[in-house]
């Protein structure tokens, strides 16, 4: 799918990350200070957003690693028309400058939608198991 041309995808500013955590304040659990603020903007309004850090991978492997915390198109009627793989590809391109090793993310098991994303976009999956049998989520990664 091709994304639209009337959509940037950029670093997003303070104040935009704070109107976010204003108007979904659930996703404050997810954005933190620091970190990669990514937008997908169309002409002044804010569409989408990643919000990703970097940190040690944590096994004894000395790499680095970009988890993606949260990745949304917050409109609906926008989904499925390739903004979260353009956010994820800048994300990508932001890791390989950074010489990070992979990047990871945690995907809830209901969540299909994103399971797609994560499949169309080349990112392996690995199912995360509960001592019970039952499954929770997958771990997705890209190794750059």
């Amino acid at each position: 799918m091709i994304m639209r041309d009337d959509v940037m995808i950029r670093f997003g500013t303070e104040a935009e990350k704070q109107t976010l955590l204003n108007e979904y304040p659930e996703v404050k659990n997810l954005i933190r200070d620091g970190g990669y603020f990514i937008v997908a903007v169309i002409e002044d309004t804010v569409i989408g957003f990643l919000w990703a850090f970097k940190r040690e991978i944590p096994a004894p492997v000395e790499q680095s690693e970009i988890y993606v915390n949260i990745i949304e198109v917050i409109y609906t009627n926008l989904r499925c028309q390739g903004i979260a793989s353009a956010m994820l590809n800048k994300i990508i391109k932001i890791a390989k400058a950074e010489n990070a090793y992979q990047v990871r993310a945690f995907c809830d098991i209901r969540n299909v939608p994103s399971h797609s994303l994560w499949l169309k976009n080349r990112f392996s999956v690995s199912p995360v198991k509960m001592p019970d049998g039952s499954v929770t989520g997958s771990f997705v990664s890209y190794v750059l």
